[in-house]
C-alpha cells in the first residue's frame, strides 16, 4: 500500500489583491511547514523553517495593517458625520 499523498499542484485566488496576497503567504508557510517534514538536509530545512517564519510574519502584519486601516477608517467616518452635524442648517429661500 502506497503513503504518498496526492496534493494539487494548481490553487486558484480570490478576491482583491489584499486577499490574493493573503491566500498566497497562508500557502507559502503551509508549503514550507510541510516539506520540513521531508527526508531533506539541515540547510534545507532551516531555509524552510525561516521561509515559513518569514511569511507567517509578513502575513500578520499585513492583517494588522488592514485591520487598523479599518479603525481608522471608522473612525474617520465618525469624525466627519461629527463634523458635519455642527454645520448649521440651512434654509432654502
Amino acid at each position: 500500500m502506497s503513503t504518498v499523498s496526492s496534493v494539487s499542484d494548481t490553487f486558484s485566488l480570490s478576491g482583491d489583491h489584499i486577499d490574493r496576497l493573503r491566500q498566497a503567504l497562508k500557502v507559502v508557510v503551509h508549503q514550507s511547514r510541510v516539506a520540513q517534514a521531508a527526508d531533506h538536509g539541515r540547510n534545507v530545512v532551516d531555509a524552510l523553517t525561516e521561509t515559513e517564519e518569514f511569511a507567517g510574519s509578513v502575513l500578520a502584519r499585513l492583517d494588522a495593517a488592514v485591520d487598523d486601516d479599518r479603525a481608522e477608517a471608522e473612525d474617520l467616518g465618525i469624525t466627519e458625520r461629527q463634523r458635519r452635524a455642527s454645520y448649521p442648517l440651512y434654509r432654502a429661500a
